[in-house]
């Protein structure tokens, strides 16, 4: 899949080994509260889409969670890609794509996250499934 990274994101998450060693995690309790609010705390293999998952820092703590949820993590920066692969995450699979051009069936999800957003591309979930 062909995307139209900005030049400045390609170029300054170059690095995607040292953006992942420094760039904080995210709060416990504000992810308990999302997986709550999305309907999916507990529940066993819920399928979740990670849209912009970057080197996986959001994938990383969903594959660790006792609910072993299968994510689908879509990142179209090849570095960070490539980072969020070598992890090797458990019921994690990464894939090239972005929000509005994402590799996925209409309903095959649980829940979508995008734990972040960097970038000036305009979009809304609803255009998601157009």
């Amino acid at each position: 899949m062909t995307s139209n990274i900005a030049p400045s994101a390609t170029k300054g998450f170059a690095d995607a080994s040292a953006y992942d060693t420094h760039r904080p995690s995210y709060p416990p309790e504000a992810v308990e509260d999302l997986l709550m609010k999305l309907q999916v705390k507990g529940i066993e293999n819920a399928r979740i889409i990670d849209v912009g998952a970057g080197t996986g820092k959001f994938s990383e703590l969903l594959a660790k969670r006792d609910e072993k949820y299968e994510v689908l993590a879509v990142e179209p920066h090849g570095g960070m890609r490539k980072e969020c692969v070598r992890k090797g995450l458990r019921g994690v699979k990464v894939v090239d794509g972005v929000a509005n051009a994402m590799p996925v069936e209409t309903q095959s999800a649980d829940a979508v996250v995008v734990a972040q957003k960097n970038s000036t591309e305009s979009w809304s979930l609803a255009e998601l499934w157009a």
